[in-house]
């Protein structure tokens, strides 16, 4: 119950900077890639969050290596949530719309209960599932609508099919980590996972031959710094601290603002579009996910990390 979680305020101040500096860092990823090769530009975002992350912890507090067991649960979702995950959204932004890129994001729901489908906890398939799922992808047709022009683009093709791709392989590692749960500290762990995913993009990105694509520039620097500060060290630390401090039905509704502040900054700063068909896209989209998330509450046992 709601009266088992502490009621100060620091825990919706954390919440608070979930919701608003995940949103922001589509526009961040959107501005750094327009200089930045994408797959160093996310190895550098997290090898140094990583470095930060597990200076403090091995440095400071003086803890140690986990073992090999728990050292292979960290590079298998290195590999899922950073490489694939995040790796290939930053990718697909190169031709992508940080508003767009958002909204697609935010079907990580429909793809758990996928995957959900097969493993411990069976989703039911409800008509809130179905009512949900087909609202979601009412508000996703919508939004391609205008722009199916834009597929005879191969890059914004594959562009998009990235991100669906990587929308699986996030909710895969977040079902792989809540299935494989250790007891080390969450934050040394993000931050030995930051390291792990890190290093496979800066492999990934030397092999391709992105350091001649090397030109950063202002933006795309300050751009990087944002992503690592505000995106890597204070919004995921955050959400470790949210996890524990407050239901998850609520932390959940942090994708939902997510998608909101995206499309607002992808048009504020970058002249996205938006017009009415995308502010109903947006609208229907968060509903139908809002209903899928409901049941994935109400059929999968709370997290107790």
């Amino acid at each position: 119950m709601m009266s088992n979680y502490p009621k100060k305020w620091k825990p919706w101040v954390a919440f608070a900077a979930v919701s608003f500096f995940w949103g922001t860092t589509y526009l961040a990823i959107r501005i750094g890639v327009q200089s930045f090769p994408p797959l160093l530009m996310a190895a550098f975002r997290h090898c140094l969050g990583g470095l930060v992350l597990c200076t403090y912890f091995m440095g400071v507090k003086g803890h140690k290596l986990p073992g090999k067991k728990t050292l292979y649960v960290v590079l298998i979702n290195g590999v899922l949530m950073l490489v694939l995950g995040n790796g290939l959204v930053t990718w697909a932004e190169i031709t992508v719309s940080s508003g767009l890129a958002a909204l697609i994001c935010s079907l990580t729901p429909v793809w758990i209960i996928g995957i959900n489908a097969f493993g411990k906890y069976k989703e039911p398939i409800t008509w809130n599932v179905v009512l949900g799922l087909m609202i979601a992808l009412f508000g996703q047709a919508l939004i391609f609508r205008d722009n199916l022009s834009d597929f005879s683009n191969p890059l914004y093709f594959w562009g998009i099919v990235a991100i669906l791709i990587a929308n699986a392989a996030w909710a895969l590692g977040s079902v792989y980590s809540k299935n494989h749960r250790s007891e080390m500290n969450p934050l040394f762990g993000a931050g030995l996972q930051m390291i792990a995913g890190g290093v496979i993009l800066l492999i990934l990105g030397s092999i391709k031959g992105e350091w001649s694509h090397m030109h950063p520039n202002r933006d795309g620097i300050l751009a990087l710094v944002y992503l690592f500060t505000f995106g890597s060290i204070i919004a995921y630390s955050a959400y470790m601290y949210i996890l524990k401090a407050l239901p998850a039905s609520v932390v959940s509704s942090y994708a939902y603002i997510n998608t909101i502040v995206a499309v607002f900054l992808g048009w504020f700063i970058l002249d996205e579009k938006l017009n009415f068909i995308t502010l109903v896209a947006v609208f229907l989209t968060i509903a139908g996910v809002y209903l899928l998330n409901n049941t994935i509450q109400k059929s999968v046992p709370e997290s107790k990390a």
